[in-house]
């Protein structure tokens, strides 16, 4: 059943470490994943993956990308006594940054120190601590004990976010599910067409480094040069009582993939706009799948993605996006309806089968 496999797929990937610039461990997972299900599959020297399916019938080239990396920290300095001081690789709120767990590499347990609250005056109590002012306890007492361990300056450091299922159990909450269930709807879509002919050529690209400026997105896009893309990945859920639905963010779990429009850093920054004629293949996918999609356009919000890249590669790529909601972003409790994502896999399936019909002439 599909929605138990994207339910193990996401259970299996978010518990994998992946912090930008070192997200070796998650492209092992997903090469491991796709190369059964590819004709060809390469990775390049960042990690890029790249995997091809051919589908037998004439048609143009279509590119499915999702980012492998997560938001998190890395070591900054070593005291003489053993904590760790921190930087931040992405958009990482302090918020976030007193009494959590944490692993170093990957494998190395750490807290995100906070005072006792005993001694805590009332202002402490309510103030947010900013990031040069906290620390990491590895449960060290001195530098040499931390290089021990095998603690460098630069390593990464991820949140600890266990995979948990609500009272609901289509309701899954976990670290990473930015953008680990992007991994696993492209995971499933290279599932349901195997066997399967199609027109053109499909190519899966697992993208780096996406959570530090969509690095990732520049590497690769120019190197597949796709007549059309569809990037995947996470939107911000305005469903919540901090968040007004109507006049903010008309986006809710369980409504059905998003298509963003257009998203940017501010009002007068447009990072990326949707290319209208696979905003059209989009919604006539969907329509076909009986699939409801949730349109919203993010101009004004800090938010961005792969696609902002992918459109300026190789002459300019027309591009699309297929999001998934998820509540509590950029945190270690991202909320997600796993049937968003059923329906992202059933909405790209019916648009490759209708692939051999696409004209992507702008007049």
């Amino acid at each position: 059943m599909l929605k138990e496999r994207l339910r193990g797929l996401l259970r299996e990937l978010t518990a994998i470490p992946g912090v930008s610039g070192e997200e070796q461990k998650v492209i092992a997972a997903m090469a491991d994943k796709l190369r059964p299900l590819a004709d060809e599959l390469s990775v390049d020297r960042w990690g890029n993956i790249v995997a091809v399916r051919k589908g037998g019938l004439p048609g143009p080239k279509v590119m499915v990308a999702a980012h492998a990396d997560e938001i998190g920290l890395c070591v900054k300095n070593i005291l003489p006594n053993g904590f760790l001081l921190i930087s931040r690789i992405g958009v990482v709120s302090d918020l976030l940054l007193q009494g959590r767990r944490v692993r170093i590499n990957g494998t190395i347990p750490g807290i995100l120190g906070i005072k006792a609250g005993h001694l805590m005056s009332a202002e402490e109590r309510t103030k947010v601590k900013p990031m040069n002012e906290c620390y990491i306890d590895v449960g060290a007492f001195s530098r040499d004990e931390v290089l021990t361990m095998g603690i460098r300056v630069g390593d990464r450091i991820a949140f600890e976010g266990d995979f948990m299922e609500m009272a609901n159990p289509d309701l899954i909450c976990s670290k990473a599910v930015d953008d680990r269930v992007g991994c696993s709807i492209l995971t499933a879509l290279f599932e349901e067409l195997r066997g399967i002919s199609f027109p053109g050529t499909l190519c899966g690209v697992v993208t780096v480094q996406e959570e530090i400026g969509l690095r990732g997105a520049a590497m690769v896009s120019g190197r597949v040069a796709p007549d059309y893309a569809v990037a995947l990945d996470t939107i911000p859920s305005g469903d919540t009582p901090d968040v007004s639905f109507d006049r903010r963010l008309p986006v809710r779990l369980g409504g059905g993939p998003a298509v963003a429009l257009l998203d940017g850093y501010d009002s007068a920054f447009i990072a990326d706009v949707v290319h209208p004629k696979v905003r059209k293949m989009l919604e006539e996918a969907a329509e076909r799948a009986g699939i409801p999609l949730q349109m919203v356009t993010l101009g004004g919000e800090v938010y961005t993605t792969d696609a902002a890249n992918i459109s300026l590669e190789a002459n300019g790529i027309p591009v699309g996006l297929l999001l998934t909601p998820r509540r509590y972003s950029h945190s270690p409790v991202e909320l997600v309806n796993v049937n968003d994502a059923v329906s992202a896999v059933l909405v790209l399936t019916e648009m490759i089968r209708e692939n051999g019909s696409v004209s992507l002439d702008f007049i």
